[in-house]
């Protein structure tokens, strides 16, 4: 059973006094936790950077080749 179902179950018992409350609490707290900043244009730069870098270097066949050729080829390197 995961932690959230867990939770989810923990907090339906609870008076709803007792929710009013703790939805207030985590309402305050995720207020105070600052939000994730969007990606500014030189990091997406970077990460594309990389990404292009990976796809070279991890880059078999040619494209338009079959999967199952391809495949093929894989096997064949291994033996």
């Amino acid at each position: 059973m995961s932690n959230l179902v867990q939770i989810e179950s923990a907090v339906a018992g609870l008076p709803p006094q007792d929710q009013w409350a703790l939805l207030s609490w985590l309402q305050a707290r995720l207020r105070s936790v600052p939000k994730p900043q969007p990606l500014v244009m030189s990091d997406r730069q970077a990460w594309l950077e990389e990404l292009a870098e990976l796809r070279a270097r991890t880059h078999t066949g040619k494209e338009g080749v079959p999967l199952q050729e391809l495949m093929d080829d894989l096997r064949e390197e291994r033996c």
